[in-house]
């Protein structure tokens, strides 16, 4: 199989120091997956369920030869691992690591939808992204991302906490 570039959004809000660095090296010794790029991290507010811990958030770009499915299946294993639990929708949670693009693939599954749906929403997943790749081509839209800005719909970002 070919390399693909893909982008992952990494957040957490219960032990996320710890639960993020656990992430970001789980992903650096992922079998088919090569973290080439880490954006900083940044201290968000929670969205749909405020009552909650603020969240950190980063996004990290990587090549992988794994399918948007392995990929999918190894991020969510890993999630499963750390004591996710999907609870309440937009609630509190150990590790979140969402797949935001892959390649310039276009999927609309039941369980997968991507470009991520909220990329152009949250300023959390968006402006990381923008940070380390601002001329990747958001594959609906075709325009790259760093023009993007003006669609996001939720302002979270508190600060920076670690700068790339």
């Amino acid at each position: 199989m070919k390399m693909v570039s893909v982008f992952i959004a990494v957040g957490s809000n219960i032990e996320p120091e710890q639960n993020m660095a656990l992430s970001l090296e789980h992903l650096k010794t992922l079998p088919g997956f090569t973290l080439t790029q880490e954006s900083s991290w940044y201290r968000t507010r929670p969205w749909g369920v405020e009552n909650q811990e603020h969240f950190l958030n980063l996004v990290v770009g990587g090549q992988t030869t794994l399918s948007h499915r392995e990929l999918l299946k190894a991020t969510q294993q890993f999630e499963n691992t750390l004591g996710r639990k999907r609870i309440l929708k937009n609630g509190p949670r150990t590790i979140d690591l969402d797949l935001l693009l892959y390649g310039d693939m276009v999927i609309n599954d039941p369980d997968l939808v991507i470009p991520h749906a909220g990329l152009l929403e949250r300023d959390f997943m968006l402006i990381p992204l923008i940070e380390i790749a601002p001329s990747v081509v958001h594959p609906k839209l075709r325009v790259p991302v760093k023009e993007l800005t003006d669609l996001i719909r939720y302002q979270q970002i508190l600060d920076i906490v670690r700068p790339r």
